[in-house]
């Protein structure tokens, strides 16, 4: 930086810092799970794992100079899991945890990572993942069945305990991308589009995939709800003229498409419902004490991952 920008170390150190806080990388996800055979008597760091099992070093900033990595350490500290390290930032960065837990071990894994102090004092959100069907709409075990009132209850303790938690956001959908910089080619971009699946972990274990590319995780794009609606393009056919030639091709399309912005109000409102029917459920002395206002969001994931 230094050959760029030879007057850098002379600006004030409030304005240094203001430069490497901008270079930080934005909020990451990083998905984690129970372990199997765990129970609630396991201990925490061996009770979880990271759904991606690569080791993962600090932000690229801290190898810049002394002064930026002091910065960055201060911050991202390292959390070990099942053996697998990797430095988060909770007050940035958020926790994943797929709607492939069922409720018992969401809970778990909640349970978990509030006996972990940083986690604990730091953590300022949370990501729930979703399932989507054409019937369904957005889906989330926590408020399905009979005992959705306790579930939600539920959650809201083990959410509780983190005094700094203020969003739980709601992963909608997701999408994979893998990039091979090496081919010469702008074409060379290929992507792997999955549908509620968490494709990370089968990616460490998929040799066949990894036989001609190994890939890192390079960075995650989220796109929140309500999201932008494209306008149409004015050079696009008249649907009219068309009609009934492409009621089969346009019936499959329906069932395939992606969750829309009516489909996230309708979930989001059906969560809240549920939200303060539970506490409508509480004896009186535990509605005297409300639980902690959190912020609800939805959104589309994307994760990049680059070839090396």
């Amino acid at each position: 930086m230094s050959s760029n920008f030879p007057a850098f170390c002379d600006l004030p150190p409030e304005l240094r810092s203001m430069v490497w806080v901008y270079a930080l990388p934005g909020p990451r996800v990083f998905e984690i799970l129970d372990t199997p055979q765990s129970n609630l008597n396991t201990p925490a760091q061996d009770g979880l794992t990271f759904a991606n099992s690569c080791h993962e070093a600090p932000p690229s900033l801290a190898a810049v100079c002394q002064e930026s990595r002091a910065l960055v350490l201060r911050s991202y500290k390292p959390l070990t899991l099942s053996h697998t390290t990797k430095y988060i930032d909770p007050s940035r960065d958020i926790i994943l945890l797929e709607p492939y837990l069922l409720i018992r071990r969401l809970l778990r894994a909640l349970h978990f990572l509030a006996q972990i102090p940083p986690m604990r004092d730091h953590i300022s959100q949370v990501a729930l993942g979703t399932s989507y069907g054409f019937s369904t709409g957005i889906f989330h075990p926590i408020t399905s069945g009979k005992v959705s009132r306790n579930n939600i209850k539920m959650l809201l303790v083990k959410l509780s305990r983190f005094p700094r938690l203020k969003k739980v956001l709601f992963i909608i959908h997701e999408e994979f991308q893998f990039t091979s910089p090496k081919l010469a080619s702008p074409d060379c971009l290929f992507g792997l589009q999955l549908f509620h699946h968490s494709y990370s972990r089968k990616f460490d274990g998929e040799p066949r995939t990894n036989q001609h590319h190994r890939w890192r995780f390079h960075q995650n794009d989220l796109r929140f709800y309500p999201l932008k609606v494209e306008d149409t393009k004015d050079d696009e056919p008249d649907v009219d003229e068309f009609e009934g030639e492409f009621e089969d091709e346009d019936e499959d399309e329906e069932r395939d498409r992606r969750p829309t912005n009516e489909d996230w109000r309708r979930f989001r409102k059906r969560f809240l419902k549920a939200v303060f029917m539970s506490g409508e459920r509480r004896p009186c002395a535990e509605r005297r004490s409300k639980p902690p206002t959190l912020k609800i969001e939805g959104a589309n994931l994307l994760w990049r991952y680059l070839s090396y």
